[in-house]
């Protein structure tokens, strides 16, 4: 979605008036915050189990039936936020980077009735992984943009308030009008802040999502990431400070045990200057480094494959960037598909 880092001229609400929204909004919680990097902040908003449980006390009570009762909080991977702040006149825009199954109630370990016997207490239910229903946001610090600078003000002000959130956007995994059962081939094509609804996107893929199980025992999925290298920052820790990119790495690693999936990641470090850099002479196994920007030849290779080995009918191209670059790789993978527009679906952030 948006990019924080430019003056914005047009709310974020205006600029994407066209596009499909929710008509609820749902109360959230700041419950944690995390540095991703030393520009980008990773947020959780923990979702009340009055809204996500509808077994809760609080929903039982308020609700005079079935009928009345409201909707759980759900969207698909890609999709994007309103964050509404009470002290900020607009609402925000951010990308989900986290999976609908995060925002799900956890089952509980609470033991049956009927196992326990009767003269032994009932232990209180478990929450097996320690945490509440949550949706995670990625926000860049951009003090030009009301709603990004109040989400970077200090942890200790902001952690435990209340925001209002609202889901929309069109950019979604499964495609629309694709036969998933088709599909052999996916390409990701992010460029910066772009990662960030693929990677709600790659790791729903990952959680072995019952949608692609049943159709690609094999899929054949195909990353290409740019980004820059961070300043100050040495060989041995520069990697884990581009955003997501350790979260993509463990995504490889898992499919490649599980080999459900099998995924190639490919990051292009446009300002990686020095040939002789130990990223280049050592690279990972589990990633591929090119010390450039993505050209048509990369595109060609993981979009028909070689010796034109996948055909548009079974291929998808997601891409998510800045404007000019957004423009340009759809405009060429729209032209190796044979201009089949519906199998190109982007999203691009000002």
């Amino acid at each position: 979605m948006s990019s924080p880092s430019r003056k914005l001229s047009v709310p974020h609400t205006v600029r994407t008036a066209a596009e499909p929204r929710q008509n609820r909004l749902y109360l959230v919680r700041l419950s944690h915050i995390e540095q991703a990097n030393p520009t980008v902040r990773l947020l959780q908003l923990a979702l009340p189990p009055s809204v996500q449980d509808p077994n809760s006390q609080d929903q039982l009570e308020n609700s005079e039936d079935d009928a009345t009762l409201p909707e759980p909080f759900t969207f698909f991977p890609g999709q994007w936020l309103d964050v509404h702040i009470p002290s900020v006149p607009n609402a925000g825009g951010f990308s989900i980077t986290s999976t609908p199954a995060d925002a799900q109630v956890l089952p509980s370990l609470e033991p049956s009735p009927e196992l326990v016997p009767a003269d032994e207490e009932v232990p209180p239910p478990i929450d097996p992984l320690g945490r509440e229903p949550y949706v995670e946001l990625a926000v860049q610090n951009a003090p030009s943009n009301p709603a990004s600078a109040w989400l970077w003000r200090p942890k200790e002000e902001i952690l435990g308030k209340d925001l209002s959130i609202r889901v929309g956007g069109s950019f979604i995994w499964p495609p629309a009008g694709v036969k998933l059962e088709e599909l052999q081939n996916v390409v990701f094509i992010a460029g910066g802040l772009g990662i960030n609804p693929l990677i709600s996107m790659l790791s729903h893929l990952n959680n072995n999502d019952e949608s692609t199980g049943v159709y690609h025992p094999s899929l054949n999925i195909h990353i290409l990431y740019s980004s820059k290298l961070p300043e100050s920052t040495t060989p041995e820790t520069a990697l884990d400070q581009i955003l997501f990119l350790r979260r993509l790495r463990e995504i490889v690693r898992s499919q490649s045990q599980f080999q459900r999936l099998r995924i190639a990641l490919d990051l292009f470090l446009s300002n990686l200057q020095d040939q002789s850099s130990p990223l280049l002479r050592q690279s990972p196994e589990d990633l591929t480094i090119h010390p450039r920007r993505i050209n048509r030849d990369d595109l060609a290779r993981t979009v028909t494959g070689t010796d034109s080995k996948y055909s548009p009918d079974n291929t998808v191209c997601y891409v998510c960037g800045p404007p000019q670059m957004t423009d340009e790789v759809v405009g060429v993978v729209t032209e190796l598909l044979n201009g089949r527009k519906d199998r190109v679906f982007f999203e691009k952030w000002w």
